[in-house]
């Protein structure tokens, strides 16, 4: 795929996700009676208007940058993973229910925690992986009801046999304060948005620089002659959707350890969908993924101080993301299929 093509393709997702933002946006405040000037102005005074505000922001940039380099490592390899919602989920109930027993100090409980999420969702994205690998089954199919089995699975364990945080209470028990992330700045932030970070310019290294990256880049973009030079499909298929569900299990894990501080059945609004958009938005760069999840974080953060200021309808911000993750994914797969 040359640069230019891959220039073209950039610049057309970022057409589409203008147009949806603010053409749709637009037109959804004049149906609920609401100038648009007054409500993307509260929208971006509540991203960035103060240190706070900013500081959510960025946590929820942190909340979409990770399962989104790990779907952009998926798509990389030509596979569609749709489970990142549910890979998510796993790892911040596996996170949560460790923490709440390991009796360890900070230096020690804070990495097992963040273990335990990448473990976890690593191995939820395994399971598509072999079914890819082995049987030759559909993973977007299988990401997209193992989301369902992970939010019935992590209910019914916190509601049932590994209740921790009281009757009635679909939850684990708090984390002690050693296992719970250090915060940024005197704010909400933590230090999941410095790792995400981190991570992202780690993975833009792995892409290009080593025999891995260029077998994952190669079965995605030409999986007939990568087979041909002797890369083992199979096999970059699997790790690929691994590693994908274990940056999505860091996600939730980095939410248990960093804002919420015990596993919820509320854990997720969606980011793991969220984050398809933004993978496709940035390009599968996670240079620009972050440009992404930024642009999406402050979406996510600013909708509720828009919905407060200028009494626009929450649901407004969900439209909006929806219809971008509709457009560019089913734009990917109508070029997919025209390509076989």
């Amino acid at each position: 795929m040359t640069a230019a093509l891959l220039r073209t393709r950039a610049f057309r997702d970022v057409a589409v996700v203008i147009v949806l933002v603010f053409g749709v946006g637009s037109i959804a405040m004049l149906l609920a009676h609401v100038s648009p000037f007054d409500g993307f102005y509260a929208l971006i005074d509540g991203a960035f208007g103060t240190k706070y505000e900013l500081a959510e922001t960025l946590v929820q940039t942190t909340n979409l940058l990770l399962p989104a380099l790990g779907i952009a490592i998926a798509f990389r390899a030509g596979l569609f993973n749709i489970g990142a919602e549910g890979q998510l989920v796993i790892g911040g109930f596996a996170a949560g229910w460790l923490g709440a027993q390991l009796p360890l100090p900070g230096y020690l409980a804070v990495p097992m925690v963040l273990l335990a999420g990448v473990v976890a969702g690593g191995a939820w994205g395994a399971i598509p992986g072999f079914m890819r690998a082995r049987f030759g089954a559909n993973e977007v199919i299988a990401t997209l009801m193992l989301n369902f089995v992970a939010a019935l699975l992590t209910t019914y364990l916190v509601t049932g046999p590994l209740q921790q945080g009281g009757a009635g209470a679909a939850e684990t028990s708090p984390l002690p304060k050693a296992a719970q992330l250090p915060t940024l700045f005197g704010t909400q932030l933590t230090w999941a948005f410095v790792i995400a970070l981190g991570l992202a310019f780690v993975m833009h290294w792995v892409l290009r620089r080593t025999v891995f990256g260029y077998e994952l880049r190669a079965a995605g973009d030409a999986p007939e002659a990568a087979k041909r030079a002797g890369i083992d499909l199979s096999r970059t298929a699997l790790l690929a959707m691994t590693i994908s569900g274990a940056f999505a299990g860091l996600g939730g894990a980095s939410i248990v350890a960093g804002e919420l501080h015990r596993f919820n059945t509320g854990l997720s609004p969606g980011y793991g969908f969220i984050a398809i958009a933004v993978a496709l938005v940035g390009n599968l760069d996670p240079r620009w993924i972050i440009v992404a999840a930024l642009a999406f974080g402050a979406l996510q953060s600013g909708g509720y101080v828009m919905q407060a200021e200028a009494h626009v309808p929450r649901e407004v911000v969900s439209l909006v993301t929806g219809l971008v993750i509709v457009a560019l994914a089913g734009r990917r797969v109508v070029a997919a299929l025209r390509s076989t």
